[in-house]
């Protein structure tokens, strides 16, 4: 199945029941604060990680190449040479397009020593380690946040992703092992969606949606707001 049931899932609810609180601490920092920008080996393995998907969907031979022709908000973003990371801080990257960003992500906590495995698909069990290491952002803004979560057992990794106004996502996928629930924080009205293997949903502020990160998914936001959402990866 594309997306979860996220009733089925016990950290889907104490994401719900904690929303105000995980709210109230992104408010706190909401993406102004420079913690500090020391050498990220995460941010090393992100750049090289979008590399390779942005050579494999401008590939002929791509397995998803025929969903991106069908979608014709991807075809510039295909054909468009000025893509790249970019970094702000410790653990805080994005991606942009035209000089302008199309997604931002703040990394909290992870079990994953990154620059240790050439691939996501290469992961195994016991390269997911017992402890969640936190990041300075986390550690100053995200305390109870990361309190709600940090014995969950199936949790691999936590981040805030901020979808800009006005600007869409690539269709992409991630790791076969992985299931990624988004917590919507600050979700504005009007057309922004996303969509996994062609089915579209909306995010709702206060409520989890859950998919496999393995198959294919974009995201559009044509409002004049941006998207925040809170992201956890998870084990199947």
């Amino acid at each position: 199945m594309s997306y979860l049931d996220t009733s089925k899932y016990e950290v889907c609810k104490i994401l719900e029941d904690n929303y105000l609180t995980i709210l109230d601490e992104f408010n706190k920092f909401n993406f102004v604060d420079e913690v500090n920008n020391d050498y990220d080996e995460n941010a090393v393995f992100w750049t090289k990680g979008h590399e390779a998907s942005l050579k494999m969907l401008r590939s002929k031979d791509s397995p998803v190449s025929k969903y991106v022709e069908n979608l014709d908000r991807m075809n510039e973003w295909l054909e468009n040479d000025d893509f790249g990371i970019y970094k702000k801080s410790h653990s805080w990257y994005g991606m942009y397009m035209n000089k302008k960003s199309i997604w931002e992500s703040v990394l909290l906590a992870t079990k994953i020593f990154y620059p240790k495995y050439a691939s996501f698909h290469k992961r195994n069990k016991e390269e997911i380690k017992n402890n969640l290491k936190l990041t300075p952002i986390c550690t100053k803004f995200f305390n109870k946040t990361i309190k709600f979560l940090e014995n969950r057992s199936e949790v691999i990794s936590i981040q805030i992703a901020k979808l800009p106004a006005g600007r869409s996502l690539p269709l992409h996928r991630g790791d076969r092992k992985i299931r990624r629930i988004h917590l919507g924080l600050d979700v504005p009205e009007g057309d922004i969606k996303f969509c996994v293997k062609g089915e579209e949903r909306k995010w709702e502020n206060g409520k989890c949606l859950g998919f496999n990160d393995f198959f294919e998914h974009t995201a559009w936001n044509n409002t004049d707001k941006d998207r925040i959402n809170l992201i956890l990866d998870i084990k199947r």
